[in-house]
């Protein structure tokens, strides 16, 4: 490319998407956000970040956090507004690892039957985002409810050589993803960043964990929120460390300016900021660090 760098192109193109974005629209109340959990799982503390062992293992120390393994939990954002029930993502239905799958509990226990789910919006096709979409007789969870998904992540699942281009161990990611996304198909709408997807919600070019990854913009009634999808996944690492590669990050580089970019844009506009893998439900906002960032829950 000539001597330009790519990490300082990527961060600028990143910065300028998201600060372009319009405000959603104002004929659109306020929606009351909360997250309903679809369960969670373990893994190595390592696979945080791809990153010497040992260094991970001193990130995690100097946080006071285990260096053995890790807990990620699995968020879905509901948003009620008016009538209509929106969640973003769906969970890892009980066919991805066990611990997730307990969507359903949730909403049942929040007094939301499946059928007055009115719009199930994807920031990408990881299985933990989009499995729950099919119910026990592999049919759609959430029959009456319109389907939204990133126009360009379909196109990466669907893509000539998906398989070839996995590790072995993640080729189900795509055998998954197509099954979900070829029953779900006649109830979705395909989308690109920039889109009013729904009125009020906005979506984000956030690529790099995916190549097709978006997060959502919306107000609630504390204000204007991001719902991140995986763009921000380790409450520490994520923040302190944002040019790190997380563990299931496609494209390393553009996914770190990503980060900086959600990170530099969450604290100048005062954002909620709702991450799917991050503890306590999800919530929170983030704040400067020196040179870096920290997450704030609540």
């Amino acid at each position: 490319m000539g001597g330009i760098d790519r990490r300082a192109l990527l961060t600028a193109g990143a910065a300028f998407t998201l600060t372009q974005l319009a405000p959603a629209s104002a004929q659109s109340p306020p929606a009351r956000l909360s997250t309903l959990l679809d369960g969670g799982f373990t893994l190595p503390a390592t696979a945080a970040a791809r990153r010497d062992p040992d260094e991970v293992r001193t990130a995690l120390r100097e946080a006071g956090l285990p260096t053995d393994t890790m807990r990620t939990v699995l968020n879905v954002t509901l948003l009620r507004r008016g009538p209509d029930v929106i969640l973003i993502d769906c969970g890892g239905g009980r066919n991805f690892v066990p611990g997730t799958g307990k969507l359903q509990e949730a909403l049942e226990a929040a007094g939301i039957a499946a059928d007055a789910v009115t719009h199930v919006l994807f920031t990408h096709g990881h299985p933990d985002h989009l499995w729950g979409v099919l119910d026990d007789f592999d049919t759609p969870a959430f029959a009456k409810a319109k389907h939204y998904f990133p126009a360009a992540e379909w196109d990466y699942w669907f893509s000539e050589g998906i398989f070839r281009s996995l590790p072995e161990d993640r080729q189900s990611f795509a055998a998954g993803a197509q099954r979900m996304l070829k029953v779900i198909e006649p109830l979705t709408e395909r989308f690109r960043p920039g889109a009013e997807v729904i009125p009020g919600v906005l979506a984000v070019d956030t690529a790099g964990h995916t190549p097709g990854h978006v997060a959502f913009q919306t107000m609630t009634e504390a204000g204007g929120a991001l719902i991140l999808g995986d763009a921000l996944t380790h409450p520490v690492l994520s923040f302190r460390h944002p040019d790190w590669a997380g563990g299931f990050d496609a494209d390393a580089d553009r996914a770190g300016a990503t980060r900086k970019a959600l990170l530099a844009r969450a604290v100048a506009d005062k954002l909620t900021i709702v991450g799917y893998h991050l503890p306590n439900g999800g919530v929170g906002r983030v704040e400067a660090a020196g040179s870096a960032y920290r997450f704030v829950q609540g």
